[in-house]
């Protein structure tokens, strides 16, 4: 299946098909992840680092990381969601804003 179908950024399944090596990449968006739960940590820090989102406390759940369908429900929206911060910063430089 191409990797397009899947639901998630390429580099999001490059880095989940590298966590899960010996393991055969990701095929189908409903094809249980199997990672461990420091691959699921690893993960989470991967991708609030690279792609500078949040997964908050009560959305790490099972359920959420099992396959690269829920994967993408849950990072998709937030990839899509504008950004916060230049408004935060726009107004710290300028108060009366």
């Amino acid at each position: 299946m191409d990797a397009s179908k899947l639901e998630l950024p390429p580099n999001v399944i490059d880095y989940i098909n590298e966590e899960r090596s010996p393991m055969p990449p990701i095929a189908d968006p409903d094809q249980p992840l199997r990672l461990d739960s420091l691959r699921l940590v690893r993960l989470v820090s991967w991708l609030e680092q690279e792609l500078d989102i949040q997964v908050e406390d009560q959305e790490f759940t099972a359920e959420n990381f099992a396959t690269a369908r829920t994967l993408g429900q849950l990072i998709v929206p937030k990839l899509q969601r504008p950004s916060e911060a230049p408004n935060r910063l726009s107004a710290a430089a300028h108060p009366s804003l």
